[in-house]
This record gives structure tokens, sequence and C-alpha cells, in this order.
């Protein structure tokens, strides 16, 4: 029998619900297979759609008839041209799908919200399952190239799950999975590239996202929770690491 929050997937995937209804169905998920599994599901498809458009780009075919279509030759009659303007808006915004997929501040910031999402959806979202620090931060010895000091928690409003390896662009980093209240947030932690050094916030429509680079290693925060709760981790990690 179908699930009757079966239908709300779609809308849970590209965080469409208000912030009350994507706390329920966050809860819903770790009692109902059917819904987790069209989640994962919904999100490999994210995945797949967003590697296509950096794969693939429009053909000069295909902008040489897109600009004839938009400067037709003069002999062409003004109703023609009614006509075809919608079929160049529409040919203009596939190629710039194509061509220009999906803009962020940072492209990492919206591989790791989908990586949350995911996370939010599974029944096992870490392979080491500890409230202690000093668990968890030998558990990544021979696992990532890198270390990190982990903060201490006590008298916070935070509590650690666990953590797991985590991937992005080719490189393996630590996954660490929180919880304040009933929010839910991840930490990802990487080898910088580059040489910024800035605390950069962003909003991807229901999580707030922070990234900032110390150390030499590149963190990112992402959570549904305010940006000023989300903030006090951020500090917390950063006296840490100090």
């Amino acid at each position: 029998m179908s699930c009757p929050w079966r239908d709300k997937v779609a809308q849970y995937v590209d965080n469409e619900l208000d912030a009350a209804a994507q706390q329920q169905f966050s809860a819903h998920l770790g009692d109902c297979r059917e819904c987790t599994a069209a989640v994962n599901e919904q999100m490999e498809l994210k995945k797949a759609l967003r590697l296509a458009g950096h794969n693939f780009s429009a053909p000069p075919e295909l902008h040489a008839s897109v600009y004839r279509m938009i400067h037709p030759p003069k002999a062409v009659s003004p109703w023609w041209k009614w006509v075809m303007a919608p079929v160049c808006v529409i040919l203009v915004g596939v190629i710039g799908y194509l061509e220009f997929p999906r803009s962020h501040p940072d492209p990492m910031m919206a591989r790791l919200v989908d990586q949350h999402v995911t996370n939010l959806a599974s029944a096992n979202p870490v392979d080491v399952i500890s409230q202690d620090i000093h668990t968890v931060k030998p558990w990544f010895q021979g696992k990532l190239p890198f270390t990190f000091n982990l903060p201490e928690l006590a008298g916070s409003d935070f509590k650690l799950d666990g953590a797991k390896v985590a991937y992005a662009e080719q490189r393996p980093g630590a996954e660490l999975w929180y919880e304040a209240g009933l929010h839910k947030i991840s930490v990802f932690i990487f080898q910088a590239r580059g040489t910024e050094d800035k605390t950069v916030a962003s909003h991807d429509l229901s999580f707030n996202v922070t990234r900032w680079r110390q150390g030499g290693l590149e963190y990112y925060l992402v959570t549904d929770a305010s940006q000023d709760e989300a903030g006090k981790l951020v500090q917390l990690f950063k006296s840490a690491n100090r």
C-alpha cells in the first residue's frame, strides 16, 4: 500500500515544503522505508542531472539555429516573428541550463546540501556512532590524509551523533553528524584548494550553508537551523582548530 506521504517526496527533496512540514517529513523518514527509498532515488536523479549539465554543452549548430530565430531575415513576416518568440525563449533556456547548471558561489555547497538531504533520509547516516569526540577523531586515522580537532560540546546545545568518510570532487573528507534540538547538522571537512581564507554563509532554500578555511582545511556546515545557531557551532570548530 502506498504511503500517504509519498506525494510530498519531490517537494521535500527540492526544499519546497515550509520549515515545519520539512521537519515533519524528516521525522517520518525514520519510520518509512518507502519514502526513504523514494527520496534516495530523487537525490540520485538530481545528481545525475547536475553531472550531465557539467559534462554536456549545446552543439554549435544549435547556437546558430537559435541565433537565426532571434535574428530572422527581414523577409520574415511580423506574424511569424510572434510565433517564433516563445520558441526562442525556450531554446535559450535549454542552452542556459546545459551550459550554466545551477549557479552557486561554490559548487561544492550544492553537492553537500544534496548529501545532507540524503543523510536525513537515511536510516544509517553515519558509519561510526558515538557522542565521544575521543572515539570519533581516532576513527578517521588511516582513512584521511589530514587530521583535525573536534570541539568540546559540554554546556552547548549541540550533540555529536557520529561520523563517516565523505567524497566530493574526488577528495576524501570527514562528515560529522550533529543535533541541535530538532535540527540536524552536517559538518564536512576536506583538504583546502586555493588560498582564499574567509568565511562565506549562503542560504540554499531551507538550508543554511557556511564555508570557511582554517589550517589548510576547508569546512562546510549544512543545516536547517538558523544562521545564528549554525554560527555557534562554526565558532566552536574554529576555536578547537586554532
